[in-house]
């Protein structure tokens, strides 16, 4: 098992977050809800490897990202389709397009598959960020758990908000998919992307709530929790947003 430790830095790290930390990083080698573990670790490896993709490289500084044909630098592990989702969306998420996701779904994606996958990504976009900050290199991959995924569809999903189905707030309270908006009956798109798979919202939920902070104190402005004011945070927060043309 990888242990998540900061030892030896300028900057503590809090226990919650290093907790928070290893509960993520533990599931990436885990059996999901549709994907193996080893599938899993190859969408994990393939996230880190599109870094270098030149093919993306090309792609980001053309007009369009269809104006480069070639193909995507990746590992082998995963089917083409598979390395178009991951390397797009970790190197061109702000051009995603509703058609770029329907092509997707028209050669063969499964919106579950692709839910889940988006999960992983986020969660080692998310550690990988993190470890760079403050100057160490990422951790290692955990090692492949055996065993198949649960492949539960929660029943009140479906095609509403997003391109993929999700849950609404309001129809599933007092289910067990309740606990991922808090038992409120609305949420934040943003809170509701992942919903079709609910073990990758609240594992990649409970990184946000301990790297960023709780929903409720983001609306305490009496009360700062953080080395840094709220005002400094989403100053913060929006920079890196607009960076990434991230319209959250």
């Amino acid at each position: 098992m990888t242990k998540i430790m900061y030892e030896d830095l300028a900057w503590p790290v809090r226990d919650e977050v290093i907790a928070a930390q290893q509960y993520a990083w533990d599931r990436l080698g885990r059996p999901g809800t549709w994907l193996s573990g080893a599938e899993r670790i190859a969408v994990a490896a393939e996230a880190r490897n599109a870094a270098g993709c030149q093919l993306c490289r090309d792609s980001k500084e053309a007009l369009s990202p269809y104006a480069v044909e070639g193909s995507h630098d990746h590992l082998g592990a995963l089917a083409e389709l598979e390395v178009e989702q991951i390397h797009r969306i970790v190197n061109d998420p702000g051009r995603l397009s509703r058609a770029w996701y329907k092509g997707l779904g028209d050669a063969g994606m499964v919106e579950e598959r692709y839910v889940e996958s988006v999960g992983v990504i986020v969660t080692v976009v998310a550690l990988d960020t993190f470890t760079r900050g403050l100057g160490m290199a990422p951790w290692p991959l955990p090692q492949v758990e055996a065993g198949a995924p649960s492949e539960l569809r929660p029943a009140a999903a479906r095609r509403q908000m997003a391109w993929v189905s999700t849950l609404s707030p309001g129809e599933v309270l007092g289910t067990a998919e309740s606990d991922i908006y808090d038992g409120a009956a609305t949420a934040a798109h943003i809170k509701q992307a992942l919903s079709l798979v609910p073990e990758e919202q609240r594992s990649f939920f409970g990184l946000v709530d301990h790297q960023y902070m709780l929903g409720v104190q983001m609306f305490d402005f009496e009360k700062e929790i953080r080395a840094i004011t709220h005002a400094q945070i989403e100053l913060v927060a929006g920079r890196v947003s607009a960076l990434n043309q991230c319209v959250y």
